[in-house]
């Protein structure tokens, strides 16, 4: 008994004792990598969501703007319709 615990304590303590292995280095170097990279796509997705807030807000006015004039173009065009009509109904004869 006391041989096979020497040959565990042998097999294990080596493995316990040696540091990391150059893929596990690669590993941990690339995730630290990829959390930078994924704070950098964070940042930009939030200015990316204030910059669209913005030009919604500016289509928004714009929009209402633009049927503003409509309508005002509108009752500009019914007023010249009706200040062409003549006032008397006779045609005069030449």
């Amino acid at each position: 008994m006391k041989a096979w615990m020497a040959v565990a304590m042998l097999a294990v303590v080596p493995l316990v004792g040696c540091g990391g292995s150059r893929e596990l280095n690669r590993a941990k170097a690339e995730a630290n990598v990829l959390r930078k990279d994924t704070e950098t796509l964070r940042a930009e997705n939030e200015a990316l969501k204030t910059k669209v807030g913005e030009l919604e807000g500016d289509l928004a006015s714009v929009s209402k703007e633009r049927d503003e004039l409509k309508v005002a173009a509108e009752q500009a065009a019914a007023a010249a319709e009706a200040a062409a009509v003549p006032a008397s109904g006779k045609k005069r004869k030449k």
